[in-house]
């Protein structure tokens, strides 16, 4: 008599395997803030220019709670949002904007960032906080970051305090908010060198005294 027992149990395996295989879900997708092509090209051509005399420090950036995770997150209208399970940031959102806003930093004030590093005390460090309070995106429509950043110095002197709303519009899709994301970004560490620049240009007290962020760009929606 042949037995069919061993034969079932195959079959059952195989038909078990099948249907895992069938449900599985796709693998996640991994997005970063720091940019691409363009960005490589900026550092490699800033690795020829002269350093500046002065270090800057993007020491912190805080993010809302509803957004502080790995999980892409969009508006959904009507109050609501989507918690993308299936598109994460590359480290939690927080670290992902001070690594953009850092790069951004040194990029265009042609200065090192030196962030948990010793650094010369005989040239001027610029440390820069970052408040963000808005961190939103609308797929195919716009991302909107609304942040307050202050600059001090290394005798922990507070130079500036801005507030700056950038706004940038977008394509479909996911890859679309996040290349938004990063053009934002880009406009907002734009910001934060103009300050840094013309505070190392004049640092003189009457200089600074006159220095205000509500006038400036820094308050503007950029788009």
């Amino acid at each position: 008599m042949v037995s069919w027992l061993p034969i079932c149990r195959v079959v059952a395996g195989v038909v078990v395997c099948a249907a895992l295989a069938a449900c599985s879900s796709p693998p996640a997708r991994f997005h970063s803030l720091l940019g691409g092509d363009a960005d490589s090209v900026a550092v490699a051509a800033r690795a020829q220019a002269p350093a500046r005399a002065f270090f800057v420090d993007v020491v912190s950036v805080r993010v809302p709670p509803s957004v502080a995770g790995r999980r892409l997150v969009v508006q959904a209208g009507s109050g609501q949002v989507d918690v993308l399970e299936m598109d994460r940031w590359a480290s939690p959102v927080g670290d992902e904007i001070r690594a953009a806003l850092s790069s951004g930093l040194a990029l265009q004030t042609r200065a090192m960032d030196l962030h948990g590093l010793p650094y010369d005390a005989k040239r001027p460090i610029y440390r820069v906080a970052v408040d963000v309070q808005l961190f939103d995106a609308w797929r195919g429509s716009h991302v909107l970051i609304d942040a307050v950043w202050t600059i001090r110095t290394a005798e922990d002197r507070q130079l500036l305090t801005c507030r700056s709303v950038v706004q940038e519009d977008v394509s479909a899709g996911i890859d679309g908010v996040v290349e938004g994301h990063r053009r934002a970004l880009k406009a907002l560490a734009s910001q934060m060198a103009e300050a840094v620049v013309a505070d190392a240009a004049e640092p003189s007290e009457d200089a600074r005294s006159k220095r205000d962020c509500v006038d400036s760009a820094a308050s503007t929606v950029a788009k």
